[in-house]
């Protein structure tokens, strides 16, 4: 849906404007189709785009193995030739009946190195009609640090994508990625030799690395993309007992991430089936790909690793959407698109963001001054969400729906501090579901969430969700006392039940912790 009621916020609405970015009076959203020809996997993911969100609606990957011959024959494996023709067809079918005109499909590593990749390449779009294109190490690498880039706006470091044949790196700025480098080192590619003689799979290792421009000089973070690696973050979780089992933006410090290396280099896959199926699934290229990280740690000194969701896919659609609409927050955009709320409902929204800011003027931040207005925003544009359950569905269910919605831009400590406020919203109890994740705030942050949701609890209490009648009043705060100024022809709608949230909140700010 088209957003133009941005354009008639006036002066005093200015802020949504600044935290957006931009005006989101764009084109409407719609669908748009990525499919990924890679070593191991051929992958079909269906993204809704509105704005600067990019939400997945469908997913679907099959395991074809085009690239596990390519270091033994130089081609593709013809069982995987076969099973890729298969499920692309099947993916062009899929985007047909679901009405997915925008496609883009690329091939990557296994294709363009083989003797064969070409003709493949043009077989998938004689026989299904999609659009592949393969690209290059350079390109596929780019495209990788834009998807980095839109998953963690202002994100720096070194960007590396390991696939099923390949490893790319980049190094990434705020502004964009430099100049990409692709080497030889997916698991498929060093797997030949590995069990005989482990030592030269990591000469080659070393001898790879040492070419790279992209790890000097030394920068703090690594960001980690591709199956392999989530399969690790994975591990690392259940091992440190993480209470948030979502891969986004998971960082694990240096020391932790040498000991996990280590730990999955020794393993075997006796040690590796206690994490499960899916990690059971990747135990021959795991050991690979931990001895790979920890070789980019100590040759990069890097001394966090964070994982990213985003990847090559959505850096292909980042890389389509207008510079105004990249410069959007993916928070606040992600907020308005998860809401699925009418104009009403986002212009409201808007206007609670401003309106609560005076509750918020005390205590301490949960994280930077200049995060914490998209926090707030955010909150507010999921005021409602619980409007449409019954009380004891909201009870039970929002935190935890927050806290494992699509998100990105955002801590894990964040995603939690977002999911309490909107929680807070609608109850006082502490949530039951998921609580262990509360362990990731500390009182005062916690302390904060609450005032937030208790303030976005009055605001729609006293105007039953009208903006207009929201900016009839204003909330001040002064020493220990809270009131709300508005005109004398409104005072009736300052009720009971509207003083009690008024006296709740300024209950909420005296007793919240001051820095």
């Amino acid at each position: 849906m088209c957003r133009r009621f941005l354009i008639m916020l006036d002066r005093a609405r200015i802020d949504l404007l600044a935290l957006i970015g931009t005006r989101q009076d764009g084109p409407a959203a719609y669908e748009a189709g990525v499919v990924d020809v890679g070593s191991n996997s051929v992958r079909l993911v269906v993204y809704r785009i509105e704005g600067r969100a990019m939400t997945p609606i469908f997913n679907e990957k099959l395991m074809a193995g085009l690239g596990r011959d390519l270091a033994a024959t130089g081609c593709l494996s013809p069982k995987g030739v076969l099973a890729a023709l298969a499920a692309l067809s099947r993916f062009r079918t899929l985007m047909e009946a679901m009405g997915v005109t925008r496609i883009l499909a690329v091939a990557t590593a296994a294709v363009r190195d083989s003797q064969d990749g070409e003709d493949f390449a043009q077989r998938v779009r004689d026989e299904t009609g999609l659009p592949l294109r393969v690209i290059t190490g350079a390109q596929e690498a780019g495209f990788s640090a834009l998807g980095v880039l839109a998953g963690a706006p202002g994100a720096a470091g070194v960007v590396g994508d390991l696939g099923g044949s390949s490893l790319e790196l980049v190094r990434l700025l705020p502004s964009g990625p430099q100049a990409g480098e692709t080497f030889p080192l997916g698991p498929l590619a060093l797997m030949e030799g590995w069990q005989a003689n482990p030592e030269i799979i990591n000469m080659r290792i070393e001898a790879a690395l040492a070419l790279s421009e992209t790890l000097e000089p030394a920068v703090d973070t690594f960001f980690a993309v591709g199956g392999a690696w989530r399969a690790l973050g994975r591990i690392d979780m259940d091992l440190r007992g993480h209470p948030l089992h979502v891969l986004h933006h998971y960082e694990i410090a240096r020391a932790d991430a040498l000991k996990l290396t280590d730990f999955v280099r020794r393993a075997g896959r006796k040690g590796l089936e206690r994490f499960g199926d899916a990690i059971v699934r990747r135990a021959d290229a795991l050991p690979l790909a931990a001895l790979l990280l920890e070789r980019l740690i100590k040759r990069g000194g890097f001394e966090r690793i964070v994982l990213s969701s985003y990847g090559l896919r959505e850096g292909m659609l980042f890389d389509q959407l207008t510079p105004a609409i990249q410069a959007q927050d993916p928070l606040l955009a992600g907020a308005i698109a998860f809401a699925a709320g009418s104009t009403r409902s986002q212009v409201f929204g808007a206007a609670l963001a401003r309106w609560i800011i005076p509750a918020l003027s005390t205590g301490v931040c949960m994280s930077s001054p200049s995060r914490e207005p998209f926090l707030r925003a955010a909150a507010c544009q999921l005021a409602d969400l619980g409007g449409a359950l019954h009380p004891e569905q909201r009870r039970e269910s929002l935190f935890d729906l927050v806290l494992r919605a699509p998100f990105v831009g955002l801590s894990h400590p964040e995603r939690v501090f977002l999911a309490l406020a909107v929680h807070h919203r609608y109850s006082k109890a502490e949530p039951q579901i998921s609580a262990p994740a509360l362990s990731l705030l500390n009182a005062a942050q916690r302390a904060r969430a609450c005032v937030l949701g208790a303030a976005m609890r009055l605001g729609a209490e006293l105007s039953g969700r009208s903006e207009s009648l929201l900016n009839a009043f204003t909330l001040r705060l002064e020493g220990a006392s809270a009131w709300l100024d508005g005109p004398e022809r409104l005072q009736h709608v300052i009720n009971e039940a509207v003083q009690r949230r008024l006296d709740a909140l300024q209950a909420l700010i005296v007793a919240m912790p001051r820095a």
